[in-house]
């Protein structure tokens, strides 16, 4: 505490730090006489394919992603159509490996009763 009343008393409380007179009000036109002129460019002509070039290479990229996809897809073995009269619950069923029905029961969240009288294709008002 005592250096900074020493400092206080020896160089006084005033700020040291001055701007010259007008410094504001002529700063803006000083730098404006310093930046080089501004080239005028000329406008440059937009042809036609410019302009369709993005579009063009859209669509040969959809294009290509469907050729893409045809081609993977051709590997695999085609189901044959059938129609739903012809398949029976029990055919569905059969087709669903054992790993992917527990977690279908759970989350069709039934009670073994109601899904017992569900299967069984029993009336619930008879046994209520």
């Amino acid at each position: 505490m005592k250096e900074d009343t020493e400092l206080k008393n020896r160089v006084g409380k005033e700020n040291p730090f001055k701007v010259p007179e007008g410094y504001f009000e002529n700063i803006v036109p000083e730098i404006m006489k310093q930046l080089p002129e501004a080239e005028v460019q000329e406008e440059v002509e937009v042809t036609m394919w410019e302009r369709v070039k993005p579009w063009v290479y859209m669509v040969a990229m959809f294009c290509g992603l469907m050729f893409g996809l045809r081609v993977m897809m051709n590997d695999r073995p085609v189901s044959t159509s059938i129609n739903a009269g012809d398949v029976s619950m029990t055919d569905s069923v059969q087709g669903i490996p054992d790993e992917y029905i527990d977690p279908i029961l759970d989350q069709a969240m039934m009670d073994d009763y109601t899904l017992y009288m569900y299967l069984t294709d029993a009336d619930l008002e008879i046994y209520n």
